[in-house]
């Protein structure tokens, strides 16, 4: 298991306003252009611990139905958080529209999930594996399972009885390990 905590959350402008065009969100008219957006992204990434714990499961394990949809070689659990410092960044910046909050979640939770996939693709390559699509865990009960799995709380992450991560900005994810296919050329 590898705990990664404190990296440089990298949060992309043109990324932020793509989603928050995908979801109806209009940043000229709520006072964020360009320059504006950059700096709130800047005190967002300042203000949240950015934490990921990963592991990857050989192919006999008792947990596979329930975490990994595609059958492989091996899959990786990834769990990802923003820490406790979101809710208050969130409530620093009164001036944002509601409904860009779930954009920034989102994002900075994807990038997170990106950092850890993209060493775990490092991994896999060199087992000549290649990684599944990401394949995002919802489910109450797999998200305990994958909580219990990668010890949470070493990044302060839980799964109440009620089925949901906390902190809320946190997320949990699943790749397959599949074998490369070999190409066939000619002789």
């Amino acid at each position: 298991m590898r705990k990664i905590k404190g990296f440089k959350l990298v949060l992309r402008p043109h990324e932020v306003k793509r989603r928050a065009k995908k979801a109806r969100v209009d940043l000229e008219t709520a006072g964020l252009p360009d320059p504006a957006l950059a700096k709130v992204l800047d005190r967002l990434a300042k203000g949240v611990v950015p934490a990921v714990l990963f592991d990857t499961f050989g192919h006999p394990d008792p947990d596979q139905p329930l975490l990994s949809p595609l059958p492989g070689l091996a899959y990786s659990l990834i769990l990802a958080t923003l820490g406790d410092g979101f809710g208050p960044a969130r409530a620093a910046e009164t001036s944002l529209p509601e409904g860009l909050w779930p954009v920034l979640e989102e994002t900075a939770l994807d990038e997170c999930v990106r950092f850890a996939s993209g060493l775990l693709a490092d991994e896999a390559e060199k087992d000549n594996c290649e990684l599944s699509p990401i394949t995002a865990l919802t489910a109450g009960e797999a998200l305990a399972c994958a909580v219990r799995k990668l010890s949470g709380d070493k990044i302060g992450v839980s799964c109440p009885e009620t089925g949901d991560l906390s902190p809320a900005a946190s997320c949990a994810v699943s790749l397959s390990w599949l074998a490369k296919s070999k190409a066939k050329g000619r002789k």
